[in-house]
């Protein structure tokens, strides 16, 4: 079966349940323990649910292939994996990709589930995605569950919990393959909301956080020393890339007392769904909270801006947040970044023309770039 997604990518001979040949067109990888599952890849019907894909189409890509009078329903929390995956996944019309908080359910009798539980993938944000499901679905739904060897003893347990009717498929190659049907546990599923303090020497705040939000359960150092670093006035309008959960916008609204206005960004639905929560907490005004991958600020629209890049991503996100400051902000204006290589910070925004001064608090390096004035019309 020949299989085309959009886009580049190399042409992957793989090989599907019971045999069958599969050429995946315009893929760029294709990950040993997917190339496992597909082999063992039951028949679909109805709604097919999956609710993490670790950023890749050949498992829904197949699944759609295979099964053309199924729908399946991919859900990511990170809007910018969702765009990728919707752009690769367009020219099969039966799969659907949505970015939001959770997967939601559906009043339809024939649905199943897939679970691909990645390497990496946070446990507690892994149990979420396990209990959601077995949730959603109506009892005695079809679940297949891919599980990496290594983290079997985090998983393996909780599957067991959550799916009736288990068969082990596949327990060598560093995976397991599991099967059963929903309705374990299904009330067991809760949103996992953990809600915390976070002060500066001059403000404290509550915040609320799920897995999947940085940083859950817990207030993140480097942001703390963002938001006892920047200097603001009232009366500024200020941007936020990346807010997580809120952490320093919202800190910094509570020193301006709403004597501000706010825009905070993030890509994950979480994120924003707790940002908003958190805006709500404290009894806040003037912030607005946007769920987007993409920013596009109108130019010269802000006087701060303020960033922590995530760690993972090293420079792609940090160079993001340096050219959204280097147009949103007025002649002036400054971004503020925490890191941990504030000289590749000074070095990335050199060349955007700010002018970059590095502070250091709390173990981290503050990069304070300020956008050049626009020098005077001579007379």
């Amino acid at each position: 079966m020949r299989i085309v997604l959009a886009g580049d990518g190399g042409i992957w001979q793989l090989t599907g349940p019971s045999g069958v040949e599969l050429s995946v067109e315009n893929l760029r990888l294709a990950q040993p323990a997917e190339m496992e599952l597909l082999k063992h890849l039951p028949a679909f019907a109805g709604r097919v649910i999956i609710p993490h894909t670790g950023g890749s189409p050949l498992v829904p890509a197949v699944i759609a292939a295979l099964n053309p009078g199924a729908t399946v329903e991919v859900v990511e929390l990170d809007l910018h994996d969702a765009r990728l995956l919707r752009e690769k996944l367009a020219p099969l019309p039966n799969v659907r990709v949505l970015c939001q908080a959770d997967a939601e359910p559906v009043d339809s009798l024939r649905q199943s589930g897939v679970l691909l539980l990645t390497e990496r993938l946070d446990r507690l944000l892994a149990f979420d995605f396990i209990e959601r499901l077995d949730h959603i679905l109506p009892a005695g739904s079809p679940v297949i569950t891919l599980l990496p060897k290594k983290r079997s003893a985090d998983f393996a347990r909780k599957v067991e919990q959550h799916l009736l009717k288990r068969r082990v498929l596949q327990a060598n190659h560093g995976v397991m393959i599991v099967q059963g049907v929903s309705g374990g546990d299904p009330a067991a599923w809760t949103p996992r909301a953990h809600e915390f303090a976070a002060s500066t020497p001059t403000e404290q705040i509550k915040l609320l956080t799920r897995p999947g939000v940085f940083a859950h359960t817990r207030p993140d150092s480097g942001g703390l020393a963002l938001a006892e670093s920047a200097v603001v006035q009232p009366g500024q309008k200020l941007l936020e890339l990346g807010c997580g959960c809120g952490l320093v916008g919202l800190l910094l609204a509570a020193r301006l007392k709403d004597a501000a206005e706010f825009v905070l960004v993030d890509s994950n639905a979480r994120a924003v769904e707790c940002a908003r929560r958190g805006v709500d907490l404290n009894g806040l005004h003037g912030l607005r909270i946007e769920h987007a991958d993409v920013f596009e600020p109108e130019p010269a629209a802000f006087d701060v801006v303020l960033g922590n890049p995530p760690y993972y991503a090293q420079r792609r996100i940090a160079e993001y947040f340096l050219s959204v400051g280097a147009r949103a902000l007025r002649p002036g204006g400054v971004l503020w970044l925490v890191t941990k290589h504030g000289a590749e910070i000074e070095e990335l925004a050199l060349a955007l023309q700010f002018q970059v001064e590095t502070q250091h608090r709390r173990g981290y390096d503050i990069s304070v770039c300020r956008k050049i004035e626009a020098p005077s019309a001579q007379p």
